[in-house]
C-alpha cells in the first residue's frame, strides 16, 4: 500500500509524490518555511508592540510575560539589574522568599524567617523599596552564610580529620560518613577527586 501525499493526487506526479524521500524533504521543507513566516511574524509584532528592535529584533519573550511594553528604559534596566543582599546579586524577577534562597546557607525555612522578622512582604524583588531591602540586608548579616560558612564547613572537616574519629576517617577515605552501605552504591563519594578535603 502506498500512501497517499493529498486526496486527489494522480497522474505522473503520484509515485513522485509518495515516495518516502519526498514527503520528508517536503514536510521538512514546509516546517522550515512556516518557522521563517512565525519569526518575521513575532518580530513585527514586537515592533508594533513598543519593544524596538531588541538584538535580533525578535521580542524577548520574559519580557514580554512581565509587561515590559509600557515601562520606562529606566525602569526596564532596575528590574533586570539584581539587588544585592549578603554579597549576593538574588534574582529580581524572583518572589524575596524564593530570591533569598540563592544565597549559599539560606533555604526555605530560613528565608521565611527572615521575611516574618523583617516584616517584609513576599512581593518581586524589583517591587522592593530602598528600606525594606536595608531591612533584609540587616537580618542576613545575622547568619552565616556563603564564603564564612564554606570555611566553617571546611573547618569542621579539617578537625574531624584531625581527630582521626570514624567520620573523620570517612572523610579521608572518601566515604559516605552516615552509615550508608557502599558495596553496591556511594558513587558520587568514591569517585575520584582532585581536590582533597
Amino acid at each position: 500500500r502506498t500512501f497517499q501525499w493529498r486526496q486527489g493526487v494522480s497522474g505522473p506526479y503520484a509515485k513522485m509524490m509518495n515516495s518516502a524521500r519526498t514527503q520528508s524533504w517536503l514536510y521538512g521543507g514546509t516546517i522550515l518555511v512556516n518557522l521563517f513566516l512565525l519569526v518575521i511574524a513575532a518580530a513585527s509584532l514586537g515592533k508594533l508592540a513598543g519593544y524596538g528592535d531588541l538584538g535580533h529584533g525578535m521580542p524577548s519573550l520574559t519580557r514580554a510575560r512581565a509587561g515590559f511594553a509600557g515601562m520606562p528604559v529606566q525602569t526596564r534596566r532596575a528590574m533586570t539589574a539584581g539587588a544585592r543582599v549578603g554579597g549576593v546579586d538574588i534574582p529580581n524577577r524572583k518572589r524575596v522568599e524564593v530570591a533569598l534562597q540563592s544565597i549559599y546557607g539560606i533555604g526555605k525555612a530560613t528565608s521565611r524567617a527572615i521575611l516574618d522578622s523583617t516584616g517584609v512582604e513576599n512581593k518581586r524583588t524589583y517591587e522592593l523599596d530602598e528600606e525594606e531591602l536595608t531591612q533584609l540586608r540587616a537580618e542576613v548579616d545575622k547568619y552565616v552564610i556563603e564564603g564564612d560558612l564554606r570555611r566553617q564547613i571546611r573547618q569542621d572537616i579539617a578537625r574531624l580529620i584531625d581527630i582521626q574519629c570514624f567520620r573523620g576517617k570517612r572523610h579521608q577515605a572518601g566515604l559516605p560518613c552516615r552509615g550508608q552501605n557502599t558495596k553496591n552504591n556511594a558513587r558520587t563519594r568514591k569517585r575520584n577527586r582532585h581536590v582533597k578535603v
